[in-house]
Protein backbone atom coordinates (compact mmCIF):
# COMPACT_ATOMS: atom_id res chain seq x y z
CA UNK A 1 0.00 0.00 0.00
CA UNK A 2 3.00 2.38 0.79
CA UNK A 3 4.47 1.73 -2.45
CA UNK A 4 1.64 2.29 -4.36
CA UNK A 5 0.04 5.57 -2.06
CA UNK A 6 3.74 7.14 -2.67
CA UNK A 7 3.65 6.72 -6.18
CA UNK A 8 0.30 7.51 -7.39
CA UNK A 9 0.17 10.76 -4.77
CA UNK A 10 3.65 12.12 -5.97
CA UNK A 11 2.16 11.57 -10.20
CA UNK A 12 -0.84 14.24 -8.78
CA UNK A 13 1.83 17.04 -8.06
CA UNK A 14 4.01 16.33 -10.96
CA UNK A 15 1.86 17.65 -14.09
CA UNK A 16 2.81 19.91 -16.79
CA UNK A 17 1.18 21.07 -20.63
CA UNK A 18 2.94 18.24 -22.90
CA UNK A 19 3.17 14.57 -23.51
CA UNK A 20 5.62 12.34 -25.28
CA UNK A 21 2.76 9.50 -26.34
CA UNK A 22 3.79 9.59 -30.07
CA UNK A 23 6.99 8.27 -31.81
CA UNK A 24 8.42 10.57 -34.54
CA UNK A 25 8.50 7.20 -37.02
CA UNK A 26 5.25 5.62 -38.04
CA UNK A 27 4.40 1.54 -37.95
CA UNK A 28 2.65 0.57 -40.78
CA UNK A 29 -0.25 -0.80 -38.72
CA UNK A 30 -1.55 -1.97 -34.66
CA UNK A 31 0.20 -4.77 -32.75
CA UNK A 32 -2.75 -6.86 -32.59
CA UNK A 33 -3.81 -8.09 -28.94
CA UNK A 34 -4.95 -11.51 -28.11
CA UNK A 35 -6.64 -12.53 -25.72
CA UNK A 36 -7.71 -16.29 -24.75
CA UNK A 37 -11.42 -15.90 -23.85
CA UNK A 38 -13.95 -12.77 -24.75
CA UNK A 39 -16.95 -11.95 -22.70
CA UNK A 40 -20.54 -10.95 -23.61
CA UNK A 41 -22.26 -8.13 -22.66
CA UNK A 42 -22.60 -7.95 -18.77
CA UNK A 43 -25.30 -5.47 -16.93
CA UNK A 44 -24.22 -3.90 -13.37
CA UNK A 45 -21.03 -4.88 -11.89
CA UNK A 46 -18.01 -5.61 -12.40
CA UNK A 47 -18.08 -4.87 -16.58
CA UNK A 48 -21.67 -2.19 -16.13
CA UNK A 49 -21.93 -2.65 -19.78
CA UNK A 50 -25.04 -0.79 -19.60
CA UNK A 51 -23.77 2.68 -18.73
CA UNK A 52 -23.92 5.03 -21.59
CA UNK A 53 -21.16 7.13 -22.33
CA UNK A 54 -21.33 10.66 -21.12
CA UNK A 55 -21.68 13.29 -23.82
CA UNK A 56 -18.41 14.57 -25.48
CA UNK A 57 -17.05 17.70 -24.51
CA UNK A 58 -13.29 17.62 -25.21
CA UNK A 59 -11.05 15.82 -27.56
CA UNK A 60 -7.05 14.43 -25.61
CA UNK A 61 -4.32 13.04 -27.86
CA UNK A 62 -4.11 15.15 -30.93
CA UNK A 63 -1.27 17.88 -31.56
CA UNK A 64 -2.09 20.59 -29.70
CA UNK A 65 -4.04 19.36 -27.05
CA UNK A 66 -3.44 18.93 -23.29
CA UNK A 67 -1.43 15.71 -24.11
CA UNK A 68 -0.33 14.30 -27.46
CA UNK A 69 -0.86 11.18 -27.66
CA UNK A 70 -0.41 8.23 -29.98
CA UNK A 71 -4.36 7.43 -29.59
CA UNK A 72 -7.36 10.23 -29.73
CA UNK A 73 -10.17 10.07 -27.43
CA UNK A 74 -13.23 12.46 -25.90
CA UNK A 75 -13.91 13.49 -22.36
CA UNK A 76 -16.50 15.12 -20.67
CA UNK A 77 -17.05 18.76 -19.90
CA UNK A 78 -14.56 20.24 -17.44
CA UNK A 79 -12.50 17.17 -17.06
CA UNK A 80 -9.11 18.44 -17.10
CA UNK A 81 -6.29 16.53 -18.97
CA UNK A 82 -2.40 17.59 -17.84
CA UNK A 83 0.55 15.66 -19.25
CA UNK A 84 2.42 13.85 -16.29
CA UNK A 85 6.12 15.17 -16.04
CA UNK A 86 8.74 13.06 -15.17
CA UNK A 87 6.61 9.78 -15.62
CA UNK A 88 9.30 7.58 -15.79
CA UNK A 89 10.04 8.08 -12.13
CA UNK A 90 6.22 6.77 -11.37
CA UNK A 91 6.32 3.83 -13.00
CA UNK A 92 4.33 0.65 -12.31
CA UNK A 93 5.45 -2.20 -14.17
CA UNK A 94 5.65 -1.99 -17.72
CA UNK A 95 3.41 1.19 -17.46
CA UNK A 96 4.77 4.84 -17.72
CA UNK A 97 2.28 7.49 -16.83
CA UNK A 98 1.54 10.05 -20.19
CA UNK A 99 -1.19 11.37 -19.09
CA UNK A 100 -4.02 12.39 -16.33
CA UNK A 101 -7.51 13.48 -16.54
CA UNK A 102 -8.96 15.33 -13.33
CA UNK A 103 -12.20 14.80 -12.70
CA UNK A 104 -12.80 17.30 -9.76
CA UNK A 105 -13.54 20.17 -11.87
CA UNK A 106 -16.75 18.13 -12.94
CA UNK A 107 -17.56 17.28 -8.79
CA UNK A 108 -16.02 13.79 -8.66
CA UNK A 109 -12.66 12.60 -7.14
CA UNK A 110 -11.27 10.44 -9.10
CA UNK A 111 -8.82 10.27 -12.42
CA UNK A 112 -8.20 8.18 -15.99
CA UNK A 113 -5.00 7.97 -16.54
CA UNK A 114 -2.89 7.06 -19.65
CA UNK A 115 0.33 5.14 -19.83
CA UNK A 116 2.42 3.82 -22.23
CA UNK A 117 3.10 0.28 -22.11
CA UNK A 118 6.94 -0.16 -22.58
CA UNK A 119 9.86 -2.53 -22.85
CA UNK A 120 9.84 -6.39 -23.76
CA UNK A 121 6.14 -6.83 -23.18
CA UNK A 122 4.58 -10.11 -23.44
CA UNK A 123 2.51 -11.04 -26.36
CA UNK A 124 -0.59 -12.16 -23.92
CA UNK A 125 -2.13 -8.92 -22.78
CA UNK A 126 -2.75 -10.16 -19.56
CA UNK A 127 0.39 -10.53 -18.36
CA UNK A 128 0.92 -6.82 -19.06
CA UNK A 129 -1.73 -5.94 -17.23
CA UNK A 130 -0.51 -8.33 -14.32
CA UNK A 131 2.66 -6.52 -14.03
CA UNK A 132 1.12 -3.35 -13.67
CA UNK A 133 -1.50 -5.00 -10.75
CA UNK A 134 1.72 -6.64 -8.89
CA UNK A 135 2.42 -3.12 -7.86
CA UNK A 136 -0.52 -3.07 -6.42
CA UNK A 137 -0.53 -4.96 -2.82
CA UNK A 138 -4.42 -5.94 -2.36
CA UNK A 139 -5.56 -6.11 -6.00
CA UNK A 140 -8.31 -8.74 -6.09
CA UNK A 141 -10.85 -10.15 -7.96
CA UNK A 142 -9.51 -9.50 -11.13
CA UNK A 143 -11.32 -10.54 -14.68
CA UNK A 144 -10.40 -9.91 -18.09
CA UNK A 145 -11.92 -9.97 -21.71
CA UNK A 146 -11.26 -8.96 -25.38
CA UNK A 147 -13.49 -5.91 -26.49
CA UNK A 148 -12.65 -3.17 -28.67
CA UNK A 149 -11.79 0.80 -28.04
CA UNK A 150 -14.02 2.69 -30.80
CA UNK A 151 -12.39 0.27 -33.95
CA UNK A 152 -9.06 -0.45 -32.36
CA UNK A 153 -8.50 -4.18 -30.89
CA UNK A 154 -8.30 -3.42 -27.05
CA UNK A 155 -8.00 -5.79 -23.79
CA UNK A 156 -10.00 -5.11 -20.11
CA UNK A 157 -9.51 -5.60 -17.15
CA UNK A 158 -11.66 -5.13 -13.91
CA UNK A 159 -10.39 -5.29 -10.16
CA UNK A 160 -10.56 -4.62 -6.91
CA UNK A 161 -8.67 -2.42 -4.60
CA UNK A 162 -8.80 -2.02 -1.03
CA UNK A 163 -12.41 -3.27 -1.45
CA UNK A 164 -12.91 -0.62 -4.25
CA UNK A 165 -13.80 -1.42 -7.97
CA UNK A 166 -10.96 -0.25 -10.76
CA UNK A 167 -10.85 -0.32 -14.14
CA UNK A 168 -8.20 -0.70 -17.26
CA UNK A 169 -7.72 -0.59 -20.71
CA UNK A 170 -4.88 -1.64 -23.32
CA UNK A 171 -5.50 -0.20 -26.89
CA UNK A 172 -2.88 -1.27 -29.72
CA UNK A 173 -2.06 1.99 -31.52
CA UNK A 174 0.94 2.85 -34.56
CA UNK A 175 3.01 3.38 -32.03
CA UNK A 176 2.70 0.57 -29.32
CA UNK A 177 0.21 0.06 -26.49
CA UNK A 178 -1.45 2.34 -24.62
CA UNK A 179 -3.35 1.32 -21.25
CA UNK A 180 -6.56 4.16 -19.51
CA UNK A 181 -7.23 2.88 -15.84
CA UNK A 182 -9.68 4.74 -13.87
CA UNK A 183 -10.16 4.89 -10.55
CA UNK A 184 -12.03 7.08 -7.84
CA UNK A 185 -11.88 7.40 -4.21
CA UNK A 186 -14.66 4.69 -3.65
CA UNK A 187 -17.08 2.99 -5.47
CA UNK A 188 -19.84 5.63 -5.23
CA UNK A 189 -17.32 7.95 -6.90
CA UNK A 190 -16.02 4.97 -9.24
CA UNK A 191 -19.57 4.55 -10.91
CA UNK A 192 -20.20 8.09 -10.92
CA UNK A 193 -17.22 8.17 -13.46
CA UNK A 194 -18.08 5.05 -15.42
CA UNK A 195 -20.02 7.48 -18.07
CA UNK A 196 -16.62 9.33 -18.51
CA UNK A 197 -14.82 5.89 -19.18
CA UNK A 198 -17.01 4.71 -21.69
CA UNK A 199 -16.71 7.90 -23.50
CA UNK A 200 -13.34 6.95 -23.40
CA UNK A 201 -13.58 3.37 -24.94
CA UNK A 202 -16.29 4.52 -27.21
CA UNK A 203 -14.43 7.54 -29.10
CA UNK A 204 -10.60 6.13 -28.74
CA UNK A 205 -9.33 6.22 -32.55
CA UNK A 206 -5.85 6.76 -34.05
CA UNK A 207 -4.98 10.26 -34.22
CA UNK A 208 -5.61 11.88 -37.97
Amino acid sequence: MIRRTTALAALTLTLTAGCAGATTERATKPAPLTSPTASPVVAGPPWYDDVAPATAATTVGPKGSACTLSMTFSVPAEWKAKAVKGGADFTLGPAVPLCEIDAKPAGHIGFLRVWQITGATPLNPQDTVDKYLAAFDTAKEQQYRRTKAGPLDAFEATWTEDGERKRAILVSTLYGKLMITLGGLDTEEFEAMLPAYQLVKSSANLPK
